[in-house]
């Protein structure tokens, strides 16, 4: 895993000698944030970007639990000393007797964009010696190197060149799944172009899915289109296994779930094209339950799988019926316009309001005495399957059902040579 995240940056991109004062502060910062630190406190505004109070930059604690299981507060300080050549011995003296006079800091951590002497060093090594109470710690060019390799998030918020296609695969994984925050578009450009020669595994490829439901739609770059049944089946396995915790963040952060909502959808849709839809419903009821030998009750399967369903049904129907005989395909467009943009201005002052973008009336006439383009065999006067099944959690199985025919004879998988 060590040489697999140095692989990830690219350190001769993160412009070390550049790190000084508010620069180097904010790195610090963000590889703090990085390793769990909480209560973070910059203190902007003092000599050379920081605070003078105490001499110290930053602040942080970390809680951790003690011998009875109870969480203890630790306190860090951080001063950094952005240099141009190595830091000077005084500077580390004047910081570890300054810290000295706040008995609840635990740990002083000294970074620099530089390095350290190694009289001074040693002198840290002595005074530590005489001093166990407070730990002191030296960040010099090589550390924050070497924790930069182990956050890729923290160079692609800081440093966009010091990631390679790796990295910033990796940092697009990582902030999805640990900070609820979407990449560039730029970013799901350039590691497209090379996905062949990358590992990209469930969760990168969960990301990199809502990644684009967030800029838009999957049309240009289909993450699940290929013909390997562990792309899609992999990614909806863990997502589902991850659900509620994925669900329940989004909720929480106030952030927009649509796109949550559409990339489930689309690794349902895209598994189904290899997997049985009995093997797709035992793999919901075994991901999502309330405990290990507990079922979910048919309420939450409702609250969590209903905008799921309701996403792709709308879109199966749509698409489906759009070059069928049974259907008009003009009715089939109007689902996909988008509002007059002029009309839908004047709304804002009027008392009803605009409906809904994307808000799709699903009444449609049928001419049930047509054939179905995708070969299914209807029965005279029987509606067509994709609207005459119900898209809910009761009827799971039978509409799962449907959706896989309509899936598999759309976009055919090719036919392995024997």
């Amino acid at each position: 895993m060590e040489a697999e995240s140095e692989s990830w940056v690219l350190a001769t991109e993160i412009p070390f000698d550049d790190l000084k004062g508010y620069r180097l502060e904010e790195c610090v910062y963000w590889i703090l944030d990085g390793l769990g630190a909480k209560d973070l406190e910059w203190r902007v505004g003092g000599v050379g970007g920081g605070a003078a109070d105490g001499g110290r930059d930053i602040e942080a604690a970390f809680y951790l639990p003690d011998d009875a299981g109870r969480m203890e507060r630790h306190q860090w300080w951080v001063e950094c000393k952005g240099r141009g050549a190595t830091v000077e011995k005084e500077a580390v003296v004047n910081a570890c007797n300054n810290v000295t006079a706040y008995p609840e800091v635990e740990r002083l951590i000294i970074a620099t964009n530089s390095r350290f002497s190694s009289p001074t060093i040693q002198w840290v090594r002595d005074w530590q010696a005489s001093h166990p109470q407070q730990v002191i710690v030296l960040w010099d060019r090589a550390e924050l190197e070497r924790m930069l390799s182990r956050q890729p998030s923290t160079v692609l918020r800081l440093f966009q060149g010091g990631l390679s296609l790796a990295g910033k695969l990796e940092a697009i994984r990582e902030r999805y799944f640990n900070l609820m925050e979407y990449s560039s578009i730029e970013q799901l450009r350039a590691i497209w172009a090379v996905r062949d020669t990358l590992n990209i595994g469930p969760m990168e490829r969960i990301a990199l899915v809502a990644n684009e439901f967030a800029h838009g739609d999957i049309d240009e770059r289909p993450w699940c289109g290929g013909d390997d049944v562990h792309d899609a089946s992999g990614a909806l396995t863990m997502v589902l296994f991850n659900f509620i915790y994925l669900f329940s963040k989004w909720t929480k952060t106030g952030g927009d779930e649509e796109p949550f909502v559409a990339m489930v959808a689309y690794l349902l849709s895209a598994s189904l094209r290899h997997l049985d839809a009995t093997e797709v419903v035992n793999l919901i009821e075994v991901a999502l339950r309330a405990a290990p030998d507990q079922p979910m009750s048919q309420e939450n399967m409702d609250y969590f799988l209903g905008p799921i369903l309701d996403r792709l049904h709308t879109d199966l129907t749509l698409v489906c019926s759009a070059d069928c005989p049974r259907f008009s395909r003009d009715d089939s467009l109007k689902g996909w316009q988008k509002d007059d943009p002029f009309r839908r201005y004047w709304s804002r002052y009027g008392r009803r309001g605009a409906a809904r973008p994307n808000q799709v009336i699903d009444a449609r006439l049928e001419r049930t005495n047509q054939p179905c383009v995708i070969g299914i065999g209807l029965s005279a006067d029987e509606r067509c399957r994709i609207y005459a099944t119900d898209p809910t959690v009761e009827n799971l199985l039978a509409y799962l059902d449907v959706v896989a025919a309509v899936v598999r004879a759309r976009s055919p998988l090719p036919r392995r040579k024997k």
